[in-house]
Formats: structure tokens, sequence, C-alpha cells
């Protein structure tokens, strides 16, 4: 994946997290915090990335 991309991937899981832990906490919608828990995994999957076989 090109690094530019990954990047913008990254940020953007990075501020939809937080918008859904800003949002819920308010509100107290479980559905938002659960979307900001799932939002932050895919921001540190794309910070870390996947080890692929081969590649060390």
């Amino acid at each position: 994946m090109n690094i530019i991309l990954r990047l913008a991937v990254v940020v953007g899981c990075f501020f939809a997290a937080i918008a859904c832990f800003v949002f819920a906490a308010p509100v107290g919608g479980a559905l938002f915090i659960v979307a900001g828990v799932i939002f932050e995994g895919l921001m540190w999957r794309g910070v870390f990335g996947v080890a692929k076989p081969g590649k060390h």
C-alpha cells in the first residue's frame, strides 16, 4: 500500500475513534463506544501493520 494512503487511513481512523468517543460520552451511546474501539483497533493495526510471511 502506498505510504501516503496508509498514513491517511491511520489518521482517519484516529480521528473517527476520537469523534465516536467524544460523541458517546454525553449521550451514553454504547454503539459509539464500540465503533470507537473498532476504529482505534484499525488505527493501531495500521500503525504497526501485519507481519507478512517471508519478511523479517
